[in-house]
C-alpha cells in the first residue's frame, strides 16, 4: 500500500462512530430501525468517503470507497433494512481499520 498522508485521527474517530452505530443498529429489531439512525450512519459513511476521496489510486481505498458508498446507499433508500446496514457497515469498519494498521505500520 502507498504511504498517504490521511488524518488518521478523523478516520479513527469515524471508524470507532461506525462501530457504535452498527452496535445500535444489531441492538434494535428489524423494525425498529429510527430514520434519524439510518441518517447518522449515511452521514457517517460520507466522511469516510471525504476522508479519502483524494487517495483512490490506491487497490484497499477504492474497495473501501465502494463499501462506503454501498452504505450510503442503503441508509438513504426508503426503508433501509437493518440486516444489510450491518453487513455495508462491518465491512467499512474492517476495511477503515485495515488502512488505519497499515498506515501505522509505514509511518
Amino acid at each position: 500500500m502507498t504511504h498517504h498522508h490521511f488524518q488518521l485521527d478523523k478516520l479513527l474517530r469515524f471508524s470507532s462512530r461506525l462501530d457504535e452505530l452498527c452496535s445500535d443498529l444489531r441492538s434494535h429489531s428489524p423494525d425498529e430501525l429510527s430514520p434519524e439512525l439510518a441518517d447518522e450512519i449515511a452521514s457517517t459513511a460520507g466522511e469516510i468517503m471525504l476522508l479519502l476521496a483524494n487517495h483512490g489510486a490506491d487497490e484497499l481505498v477504492r474497495a473501501t470507497l465502494d463499501d462506503a458508498r454501498r452504505l450510503r446507499e442503503a441508509a438513504r433508500t426508503l426503508q433501509p433494512e437493518r440486516a444489510r446496514l450491518v453487513e455495508a457497515g462491518t465491512m467499512l469498519t474492517s476495511d477503515v481499520r485495515r488502512i488505519i494498521r497499515e498506515e501505522k505500520a509505514a509511518a
